[in-house]
């Protein structure tokens, strides 16, 4: 006896399952938070719970799901729960005299009944499997934190680190050593020694001298008409966008611009 077993990926709306045993097909709707890798294993388990209730005890289930039988075969107690209980149904069954084999094959091969549990997996059904396992709840919280937290930051318009990184993703290691990547850090951040030292003693901000502009990291960097040519010599662009040199990855030649104009010392 063989069990074709048939997995699809995850919609908008829910996540499909279903299994194709001697014609017919069983089909279930998962929450739509859960992973498709909980939907693989659901089907998994789904066809074990079918066999358990037929006199036939030789059985082969098809899957293309790699990754749900690479979960059986490496079951421990930190294990999807779903796992854990297809582990524990299938030594069952081996109790009760089944011989169930799992046999992994590439998706859309055109075996018999692949198809059919392929379109009964697509149909949403009424009745919506409630359980959504820690994994994928864990998942869906993480993902609902970054994008509010995303929303948040992409308010901070007068943020200067926003305008050189608008994404929360951050700034990827570096490979300067600590006393550079720390001068990196300062000139992104916008705060160096040079233009906030002002603060320390209550002094006004100070104004640049060639433009009477209040003096600030991108004022210096990209805006200051006395740099001007260091930078097209440096960055191609006269007045480049401040992004383009500390930005992600950040401009090799800020340091070499920053030398030059004799600010290293001052960050």
């Amino acid at each position: 006896m063989v069990l074709f077993l048939q997995i699809v990926s995850k919609f908008s709306d829910h996540v499909g399952s279903a299994v194709f045993l001697n014609h017919i097909v069983i089909s279930r709707t998962l929450n739509k938070h859960c992973s498709v890798f909980t939907s693989e294993i659901f089907a998994i388990y789904t066809a074990l719970r079918a066999i358990r209730l037929l006199s036939e005890k030789k059985w082969i289930i098809y899957t293309y799901s790699q990754s749900s039988i690479e979960a059986i075969l490496n079951t421990s107690r930190q294990s999807h729960p779903l796992v854990l209980s297809t582990v524990k149904l299938y030594f069952k069954l081996q109790d009760r005299n089944f011989d169930i084999l799992f046999c992994w094959f590439p998706g859309h091969v055109g075996i018999t009944g692949n198809d059919e549990a392929d379109d009964a997996a697509k149909v949403a059904n009424s009745n919506v499997e409630t359980f959504v396992p820690f994994q994928d709840i864990d998942q869906v919280l993480k993902q609902t934190i970054l994008i509010k937290w995303q929303h948040t930051w992409d308010l901070e318009l007068n943020n200067k680190l926003h305008s050189i990184q608008p994404s929360i993703a951050g700034f990827k290691p570096n490979n300067l050593n600590r006393r550079m990547s720390v001068k990196l850090a300062r000139l992104r951040l916008g705060h160096t020694y040079f233009t906030h030292k002002h603060l320390l003693n209550a002094d006004p901000a100070p104004n640049c001298s060639s433009c009477s502009t209040i003096i600030s990291v991108g004022h210096i960097l990209s805006e200051c008409p006395k740099y001007r040519v260091l930078r097209r010599k440096y960055f191609g662009k006269s007045y480049p966008d401040l992004r383009d040199i500390l930005g992600e990855p950040y401009n090799t030649n800020a340091f070499s611009f920053v030398h030059d104009i004799t600010f290293m010392h001052s960050i």
